[in-house]
């Protein structure tokens, strides 16, 4: 109801396209149709919880959106106290054009800080069904063969909810057999930051 009066009132300008499902399809699903619906070069998906933290975001990346990367991964902001403490601290260590075995997703950002080629997404989509880590494994794998860029210069809001399953207890297992396909550097790189999140999460929620 919300979306549709936003569609009914937003400028022409927007553009805007209201898309329902029939039934829940789930995340990756969504996602993945995002992706075939859209007709720009560049696609940039926000869950309802998630946004851009300044008012020129585009502006901040656009020099990166015009040069030859296929990826821009920007920084992430949080109410989390943990993980803005990890990004105030080691953020800046990131580089603009970090290695393909360096963390990004969930240490120094969040999957809706990413914006794909449009092209990528439709060659590699998302796993369905998403598991935990499979955002993860999913970068990796356009990370491979494609160029990624990583500003600190604009940031999307993730906000950490006390009851989401991703506060919980989770099973990685899933995530751990995908990791075993990449080389040993970023398995494990990628292991020492599962477990340093996992750690951090476990802070978390002791402390809420």
């Amino acid at each position: 109801m919300l979306i549709n009066d936003f569609a009914t009132r937003a400028s022409p300008e927007l553009n805007v396209r209201v898309l329902r499902n029939a039934s829940n399809a789930g995340i990756a699903a969504a996602y993945n149709r995002l992706a075939q619906e859209a007709s720009s070069e560049w696609v940039h998906i926000l869950d309802a919880d998630d946004y851009p933290v300044e008012v020129d975001f585009y502006s901040r990346v656009v020099d990166e959106l015009q040069s030859r990367r296929d990826l821009v991964v920007t920084a992430v902001d949080s109410n989390s106290t943990l993980l803005r403490w990890g990004v105030a601290m080691f953020g800046w260590m990131v580089p603009q054009q970090p290695p393909r075995w360096l963390p990004l997703l969930g240490s120094f950002a969040t999957r809706a800080g990413v914006i794909y080629r449009r092209a990528l997404l439709l060659a590699e989509p998302f796993p369905d069904p998403a598991f935990p880590g499979s955002d993860v494994l999913h970068l990796l794998r356009l990370r491979k063969d494609h160029t990624c860029a990583f500003t600190r210069d604009a940031h999307v809001y993730y906000r950490v909810h006390p009851a989401a399953t991703s506060s919980g207890a989770r099973s990685y297992q899933e995530y751990r057999a995908g990791l075993a396909k990449f080389g040993g550097m970023t398995r494990a790189s990628h292991m020492i930051d599962l477990k340093l999140r996992m750690l951090g999460q476990r802070v978390e929620r002791r402390d809420s």
